[in-house]
């Protein structure tokens, strides 16, 4: 008698079973590396704009923008879109597009009360730090830096 070669179906549930338990252990440690790698970016784009916002300060005695309007930066804004134009020529940086996470530049130039907040969200609610869909940055005239996580 001539033997089948093949998988038994007791051998094919054993292997189904075994890429089914690793697909959902995958799954949460894949959505802890994506907040982990949104929350990198965004500590990185906070400062830079922070330490640009010092600079800009020192500069003009106001924060950027000034006249107190709001720039809104999304993340499917085109590289040359008028915002990060105008951010890269005044503060001497460049804001990512396409990474999932959105800005708002936020001054207050209100003589005895300058302060500049800068607001970090991720576009499709994804946490950027545990619990966090939104990070408010606040600087002061002094240089203080105050951090908010916002659920």
């Amino acid at each position: 008698m001539r033997r089948q070669s093949g998988f038994t179906l007791v051998e094919i549930i054993v292997v189904i079973a075994i890429l089914g338990i690793l697909g959902a252990t995958a799954i949460p440690v894949f959505r802890i590396w994506q907040m982990r790698a949104r929350g990198s970016e965004a500590t990185i784009m906070a400062r830079q704009i922070l330490d640009a916002q010092v600079v800009y300060y020192m500069e003009y005695n106001k924060f950027f923008p000034p006249g107190g309007e709001t720039l809104e930066i999304y993340h499917n804004d085109p590289p040359d879109s008028e915002n990060i134009i105008y951010i890269s020529d005044n503060l001497n940086i460049t804001i990512p597009t396409d990474h999932f996470l959105e800005y708002v530049f936020y001054p207050v130039n209100e003589p005895g009360n300058e302060l500049f907040q800068l607001f970090i969200h991720s576009s499709n609610n994804l946490e950027i730090f545990s619990d966090a869909h939104l990070v408010i940055y606040t600087i002061d005239k002094k240089g203080d830096i105050t951090v908010e996580y916002v659920s």
